[in-house]
């Protein structure tokens, strides 16, 4: 009976929904409501908050499903609990113009080759919750500020300083120039300063504009209003590369980002494992 409690704990934790496990395992809501809670007494623990909106795991909750979930599907898939003919679902996270770029194609290679996964992909530059936003696997640039997630790199991004053809122009920036120079131009900026490979970090006086996404950059960098710094394979459609004598941006890793390595279901470390390796 606990094996079977803990297999429906599991599913509800994967959904966040009460009715979504039920749905997947076809059996009523009332009975998945029941056994969960037969578990909490069970355990003398709240497993999961319950509003009339949304279900989110309680710390416990967060610690249990670290210690079952891979034996439980490891049994699940030796008692045929699990329809193996089904597809189960991965949820993505990454920033819009890294899905636009590297990371979007090899989603979409990935998906080609396992029929068997469902993606569900959320482009934003928004830090989603693992737990809250249900979400199983996050892409984001280092350097990373919470150290409670296990961060595997995946590949480093070389950065430029760039502008648009025609403000490099007007501004004689097609040879290489002084960083004196630099920052005498109108900067266009990420709300933070921009860091060199040396360690030195620039705090430009003319910031023309911030921008929250790389997009918005690079799309002002091409209407010239300004120099900024961009991933190397953005840098093209109207924006060259700038070269400053004794700096050059740091280059910044892109990491695949989930809570635990014994909280990761294997068809999120196959997803990992085939990023790291193309």
């Amino acid at each position: 009976m606990i094996f079977n409690n803990l297999a429906l704990f599991t599913s509800v934790a994967r959904h966040l929904s009460f009715s979504g496990a039920a749905n997947q395992l076809d059996i009523p809501l009332s009975r998945v409501s029941r056994k969960v809670a037969e578990l909490e007494e069970h355990l003398g623990v709240k497993l999961f908050e319950r509003t009339t909106r949304q279900v989110r795991l309680t710390e416990e909750g967060r610690r249990l499903l670290d210690q079952v979930q891979e034996p439980i599907e490891a049994l699940q898939n030796v008692a045929g609990f699990l329809d193996e003919t089904g597809r189960h679902a991965i949820r993505v996270t990454a920033p819009p113009m890294a899905l636009q770029d590297r990371i979007g194609s090899l989603l979409l290679e990935f998906a080609t080759l396992r029929p068997d996964i469902q993606l569900e992909v959320s482009a934003t530059n928004a830090i989603l919750d693992f737990f809250r936003d249900n979400i199983d696997l996050a892409f984001r640039v280092g350097p990373l500020q919470d150290s409670t997630f296990v961060a595997r790199k995946l590949w480093t991004l070389d950065y430029y300083f760039c502008a648009g053809e025609e403000f490099a122009q007007t501004n004689d920036l097609r040879c290489p120039i002084t960083l004196a120079r630099l920052m005498e131009l109108p900067a266009l900026m990420a709300r933070q300063p921009w860091l060199l490979a040396d360690g030195r970090v620039l705090k430009p006086d003319q910031v023309a504009h911030e921008f929250d996404t790389l997009d918005m950059l690079a799309g002002a960098a091409r209407r010239n209003l300004g120099v900024t710094i961009l991933p190397r394979e953005m840098i093209t459609d109207g924006l060259i590369a700038i070269t400053v004598e004794d700096a050059q941006p740091t280059r910044r890793d892109m990491f695949a980002v989930y809570p635990s390595r014994r909280l990761l279901p294997a068809r999120v470390r196959d997803l990992i494992d085939f990023l790291a390796t193309v």
